[in-house]
């Protein structure tokens, strides 16, 4: 009798993560969630890979490989479009243009079905003006200018090769974004789920949710945002001259790792964090799941760093790991990390939910104001400049600058 209470007491006593002597304890690394404008989720990612790597070193754990997301499923599709432009562009050169109308409209139904991973907007661009000529072609003078509205809504100041091949199109062309340039404009209202999501609109980059995108030309536009979480959200959205637009970038995916990512981006840990890191164990068979989040430090990064026990339901906070943006300095950060680990159920301190992942965070940004087309940063003086001078974007050749001759040296 007192064998069997000694082997009950010890197999109490020994650290939740192992379960014998000679097996490892099972341990999945998820990708990790970033906090604040300024990290991207790119590079938790990358932290992720680095520190499974250390853990693979130390040799205390069987680590659990995630499988890669699944390679851009819209690709197929945008190719599809393409070659159907193609198609339309010959079958326009023959002159028949009702079998060039329908290729068109399949291309662009097919774009807008795959905006999430359609980022040259100015294919989309192309293909909507051709589908304008070939309805001008036939007479459709009408649908004509439609298409053409639309295909300069969606980039203003592109050029379009086509009116570059007809003096009449491109007078009706100049005309029509003449009347877009002066006419009424609207704006976009950009929240995300988790915030912080950066945003895209027809191409260009312009800032992180909430955003309040102003002086958007109406007609459809093409949107995509990456949230902390690494997910890739859009869509075409309608915007109506005078009215503003609402938009939301929220989380599609609801498996156990995009749940806990979101909760993690949104800098807290409650049941449902919780919840969702136990399913996440479960699915792929691990004893410990290893999560956290990167914010900004100072100028460089923070890892807070977090351990979750499938089978007690307990979760303990690891030491914070600092590095610099660019991981140079991580190697050794997460060889500290691996070695706090080695300790099992001793690691890191115990946490009581709910609680906040980053507790030196601060608040999230208020919503910031932008222009449509225009980039953070851009300098409108130099653009100014650019424009003036006959150079910049839509000239043939950008102008060199001039050489500074020194003059020679009398002997």
């Amino acid at each position: 009798m007192s064998r069997l209470l000694t082997a009950a007491f010890l197999l109490l006593a020994a650290p939740a993560f192992a379960q014998d002597a000679d097996a490892k304890p099972k341990l999945v690394l998820l990708p990790f969630a970033t906090l604040g404008i300024d990290v991207s989720p790119r590079i938790g990612v990358k932290a992720a890979g680095m520190l499974t790597t250390e853990l693979k070193s130390s040799e205390k754990f069987e680590i659990i490989e995630i499988k890669p997301p699944p390679a851009d499923e819209g690709a197929d599709a945008l190719a599809a479009a393409k070659k159907l432009v193609d198609e339309a562009k010959e079958l326009r050169s023959k002159k028949k243009f009702r079998l060039a109308d329908e290729a068109l409209q399949k291309a662009l139904a097919t774009w807008r079905t795959s905006a999430p991973a359609v980022s040259d907007v100015g294919e989309v661009v192309d293909a909507t003006a051709l589908l304008s000529a070939v309805q001008f072609n036939t007479g459709r003078d009408d649908e004509g200018a439609k298409s053409l509205h639309a295909a300069l809504a969606l980039a203003p100041d592109r050029e379009l090769p086509l009116a570059q091949t007809s003096a009449l199109f491109g007078k009706v062309v100049a005309d029509a974004r003449k009347a877009l340039r002066e006419g009424p404009k609207s704006s976009i209202s950009v929240e995300s789920s988790p915030p912080n999501a950066s945003v895209t609109v027809d191409g260009v980059t312009l800032g992180n949710a909430p955003l309040l995108v102003r002086e958007v030309p109406p007609g459809q536009h093409y949107w995509r945002a990456q949230l902390p979480t690494g997910e890739l959200v859009g869509g075409v959205i309608e915007v109506v001259a005078g009215k503003a637009a609402p938009l939301k970038a929220a989380s599609q995916n609801k498996d156990p790792d995009s749940r806990l990512l979101s909760a993690l981006a949104q800098n807290k840990i409650d049941a449902e964090a919780l919840a969702a890191a136990k399913d996440a164990g479960k699915a792929v068979g691990a004893d410990v799941v290893l999560f956290g989040a990167i914010s900004q430090q100072g100028k460089g990064l923070a890892l807070d760093l977090f351990a979750y026990t499938v089978a007690s339901n307990e979760v303990r906070r690891l030491p914070r790991a600092g590095f610099d943006t660019e991981l140079l300095q991580a190697g050794m950060e997460f060889f500290n990390v691996a070695s706090e680990m080695s300790k099992g159920a001793n690691a890191g301190e115990a946490v009581k939910a709910p609680a906040s992942v980053s507790t030196g965070l601060v608040a999230w940004a208020k919503q910031t104001d932008v222009r449509y087309g225009q980039a953070p940063g851009r300098d409108l003086a130099a653009e100014a400049l650019e424009n003036d001078s006959g150079s910049g974007p839509g000239k043939d050749e950008p102008r060199k600058p001039l050489e500074r001759r020194v003059p020679l040296k009398k002997k």
